[in-house]
């Protein structure tokens, strides 16, 4: 199954391979209430409730510099990826996120995480996006990979992350 196809007008997206099985990078990607062992803007992490897997599923973030969100899963697909909404941040509003993978041989798979969004605020929050947001993305989702990466494996130097170009992309 693919990853669902996500609302929001402004689209950031990424991929990494990751020398390890489909299966052992998903027993790391589900725990959803863990991100902040590995993500590196995360400060804390936590379940909303006590429901851990499945659409429903909530986790409450603090991100440093701007403050916190809360994330639920939309769509899950157990042992392939799940797609989950983000509370509105700075001038981002309601955004959605998702993470999923593919299997490339027994010891490789891939991830491919897309963020879309739209923007709040109005001429502020276009401003606001075309002068630090959309940098700030582009640069901190390809780095969330290569640390969730990087609990799983050895990374290489020539790690294999690969940012869509700004100009494939509505500013």
């Amino acid at each position: 199954m693919k990853a669902p196809q996500l609302p929001g007008k402004y689209e950031v997206k990424t991929d990494v391979i990751i020398d390890a099985s489909t299966d052992t990078v998903w027993a790391a990607l589900k725990e959803f209430g863990s991100v902040s062992d590995w993500a590196p803007t995360v400060s804390k992490s936590h379940y909303l409730d006590s429901q851990t897997s499945g659409v429903g599923t909530g986790r409450h973030c603090d991100i440093d510099g701007f403050g916190g969100i809360d994330e639920v899963v939309t769509h899950w697909q157990e042992g392939v990826g799940f797609a989950y909404s983000v509370t509105p941040l700075g001038p981002l509003a309601k955004s959605n996120s998702s993470w999923y993978l593919t299997r490339i041989t027994d010891q490789r798979t891939k991830l491919e995480v897309k963020f879309s969004y739209d923007l709040r605020f109005g001429i502020l929050g276009r401003v606001l996006h075309k002068l630090v947001m959309r940098r700030k993305l582009e640069q901190s989702l390809p780095e969330t990979l290569l640390a969730f990466k990087k609990r799983l494996t050895k990374v290489t130097p020539a790690a294999a992350v690969t940012p869509v170009p700004a100009a494939a992309m509505p500013a």
